[in-house]
């Protein structure tokens, strides 16, 4: 079994505490540029909101930059906010005229509620994710299926290409140091198991829940393939014949 050293819930908040401080960290001057995450809870929109304006045409938000970067031996596209772009378009929505202010407050708050809307939404996809991740008592993480295995998407941390584990299993410094480099990826187990990980340790306990989920799967599967020869062998054989009981 896999034991589970925090909740879905504490994970959460150490990863808005990273982002506060990488805010800070830009606040202060000590980088120029923040990650899309960072940007979204410093605009108080959430991440998708930002995700959906940069793929408008022409795009819509704060400008943004692009770069390129390896994750795990593959090229992927990183986007990054500088931080004073995002404090000159902060601005510049507040900078108008009073009714156009007025409109803006409401335009707001039916966007705060779409964002309550969406954070209702995400946590209880995320309980949902929790009750299919943990076993009853809720310390354990659960991987009951074949199917989990490949497509339930899990969160995991990742160091210099290389696996370090579950975001609900590592190491609390392990885990701020992921949260603090942007080491954190999403992907299911299926594929997080094709990567070199940081030891075999770290790798066993989550390879031997595939190993039986697969075990189980391919078991029912030949169980299933008998139960079916059998009715095929069954259509095959003629009717039994209707015997006449003899009335004395």
């Amino acid at each position: 079994m896999i034991e589970v050293v925090r909740s879905e819930e504490e994970y959460r908040a150490l990863a808005d505490a990273a982002l506060d401080r990488e805010l800070e960290r830009a606040k202060a001057g000590l980088t120029p540029s923040v990650s899309s995450k960072a940007a979204a809870r410093f605009l108080g929109i959430h991440v998708d909101t930002l995700g959906q304006w940069r793929r408008r045409t022409p795009p819509l938000g704060p400008p943004f930059q692009k770069g390129a970067g390896d994750n795990e031996g593959g090229a992927n596209q990183h986007v990054r906010y500088l931080f004073v772009d995002l404090e000159d378009w902060q601005l510049a929505r507040t900078g108008r005229a009073v009714k156009e202010r007025r409109l803006a407050d409401e335009l707001e708050r039916v966007r705060q509620r779409a964002r309550e809307l969406e954070l209702e939404l995400e946590l209880r996809s995320l309980r949902e994710q929790v009750a299919r991740m943990t076993k009853k008592a809720g310390r354990v993480l659960a991987l009951e299926t074949a199917r989990e295995c490949l497509d339930a998407p899990h969160q995991w941390v990742v160091k210099d290409g290389l696996v370090m584990g579950h975001v609900l299993t590592v190491p609390e410094m392990v885990l701020a140091q992921g949260l603090d480099a942007g080491g954190i990826v999403e992907t299911t187990l299926g594929d997080v198991l094709m990567w070199p990980w940081a030891d075999g340790s770290a790798r066993d306990p989550f390879a031997v829940q595939i190993d039986t989920a697969f075990s189980d799967f391919t078991k029912q599967l030949g169980q299933e393939r008998s139960a079916q020869r059998m009715r095929d062998l069954d259509k095959k054989l003629p009717p039994p014949e209707e015997t006449m009981k003899s009335v004395f």
